[in-house]
């Protein structure tokens, strides 16, 4: 009896992409045969059985078990409120016994767990054709060429503005701390100072998948006990730019170096508005909007007839404020249409994400407020035929607003 895999997903698989396994048995021939597959996720003792009939041309059985594992991942939304956050809804655990089954059909025998396969899958999704090119060590931290989990082209950090980035890591100690570098002239290094990751050693999932806080505004807040070495001011006053990178417990670089620039003031007539967006990562990448907003109500009025007449002692009648038609509910459907800054080819492409997002707010305040992009067309738009573009997008509130219903 032997149960082989052939093919088994990444060992850190985007979910909603295709996470195919296959397989053969020296059994196929026995009657009723039948491939099982009982699927764990996160260390539960509950599972999930799937099974498959062997393939008429070559006998092999194919799992894909990314529908029973997204059920499992959701999403970790919330802002830092240290350097460091853990985002164990994001990323998943998982353990695959496969077996097999045969018999008479008057009594088809069960054979569990003949061999396993196990690995880590993500909130993440990739069109077909860059899924053939996935890649685990692009996005789990190994090396300077290793992604933060964004594909946004620029960044910058304006006072009162948040910026996260997403990483994920596999060997205990390899996202040892956040390394920032600051300038204060072209190429002139003003400070050097790193802040210690308490995840680093990886001792569950959820660890595997940080997010860590990087703006201007959070790092000034930092005080020399929260650094692991250097020491504050970590910005010079009038600072031209700052990198930040993860580096491992032998001080290697693991990741790519992200440049962040300050932000230009905003000189706009227009309120701005900040969105935070799912992205195609299942992280959250920030973008302001400061150009030209309108705003349009959409009315629904529910109402009904009734009679107008009334009782006035031994009379039944009507009078000029007698209603028929009553107005009993209004409700009051805002879609906002705002207007980007210029924005560059790069940062055209990468605004898909915001547009197709499944999860977007936008920052009042402090405070997140969620809303759904209205959108149902999107325009990549490329610098070869236009010279200068910016990005239109409408938005309505996930809650409606309502008025007082008339007392009767």
């Amino acid at each position: 009896m032997a149960l082989t895999i052939y093919n088994t997903p990444n060992s850190y698989a985007p979910v909603y992409n295709q996470m195919i396994f296959t397989l053969s048995s020296t059994n196929v021939a026995q009657s009723n045969f039948r491939y099982i597959a009982d699927i764990y996720v996160n260390g539960s003792s509950d599972y999930t059985r799937l099974e498959v009939g062997r393939n008429p041309t070559n006998n092999y059985g194919t799992f894909d078990v990314a529908g029973i594992i997204q059920n499992f991942l959701t999403r970790d939304f919330e802002d830092n409120t240290t350097t460091f956050k853990q985002c164990g809804n994001s990323i998943a655990s998982y353990i695959v016994q496969f077996g097999e089954q045969y018999g008479a059909s008057s009594g088809i025998t069960n054979y569990p767990n003949l061999t396993t396969s196990s690995g880590y899958c993500f909130n993440g999704v990739f069109s077909p054709l860059d899924f053939l090119d996935f890649a685990t060590n692009t996005y789990v931290l190994q090396n300077s060429s290793s992604q933060f989990l964004t594909d946004r082209p620029t960044f910058e950090s304006r006072t009162g503005e948040k910026l996260i980035l997403g990483f994920m890591t596999d060997a205990a100690n390899e996202a040892y701390n956040l390394e920032i570098i600051s300038y204060y002239d072209e190429g002139t290094i003003f400070n050097t100072v790193t802040v210690a990751n308490p995840y680093a050693s990886i001792s569950n999932r959820q660890d595997r998948s940080i997010n860590v806080r990087v703006d201007y505004d959070w790092l000034t807040s930092l005080v020399n006990a929260d650094l692991s070495s250097g020491s504050t001011p970590i910005f010079v006053v009038n600072w031209e730019y700052y990198d930040v990178r993860i580096k491992n417990s032998t001080g290697t670089i693991v990741s790519e170096t992200i440049r962040i620039y300050p932000g230009e003031d905003i000189c706009s007539k227009y309120t701005p508005i900040r969105f935070k967006f799912m992205n195609n990562y299942g992280k959250y990448d920030y973008y302001t909007f400061t150009g030209a907003m309108t705003k349009n109500t959409n009315i629904k009025r529910n109402t009904y007839k009734s009679n107008p007449n009334q009782w006035s002692g031994t009379n039944y009648n009507y009078s000029t404020t007698s209603r028929g038609l009553s107005q009993y509910e209004t409700v009051l459907d805002d879609t906002i249409t705002i207007n980007s800054d210029w924005i560059t080819e790069d940062e055209s492409i990468w605004l898909e994400q915001l547009v197709t997002s499944p999860d977007v707010y936008i920052y009042d305040g402090s405070n997140l407020v969620s809303v759904n992009i209205t959108d149902s067309t999107y325009q990549t738009k490329y610098e070869a035929s236009q010279q200068l573009f910016n990005l239109v997008v409408s938005f309505t509130y996930s809650q409606n607003r309502k008025r007082q219903r008339r007392w009767f």
